[in-house]
């Protein structure tokens, strides 16, 4: 079970450092999009879902991870990217 556990921690920090990298291009987002209303892409939504959802058997990932898992990212993606890009807009403000 040590091994086990070990190998986990290993994968969370790996996964930590990958969600982080892809957090900074959520924010690079905020700074491109001109429009508040343009955060939010239902359109791609389901486009990320879909391919993360195609590549997951390749993979042995169940769907009933995967897909819950990957909303979730991308709701919380996409609150942080409302935080960033109202921020963004009130320092041009305050400038």
């Amino acid at each position: 079970m040590t091994d086990v556990r070990y190998e986990i921690d290993r994968l969370d920090r790996l996964l930590v450092e990958i969600i982080a990298e892809r957090t900074t291009y959520i924010k690079a987002a905020s700074r491109i999009k001109p429009d508040r209303d343009m955060v939010v892409d239902h359109p791609r939504i389901e486009d990320v879902v879909s391919k993360v959802l195609a590549h997951a058997p390749q993979h042995n990932l169940p769907k009933e991870i995967a897909e819950p898992v990957w909303r979730l990212l991308i709701e919380r993606s996409i609150a942080y990217e409302f935080e960033a890009y109202d921020a963004l807009k009130a320092s041009d403000i305050d400038s």
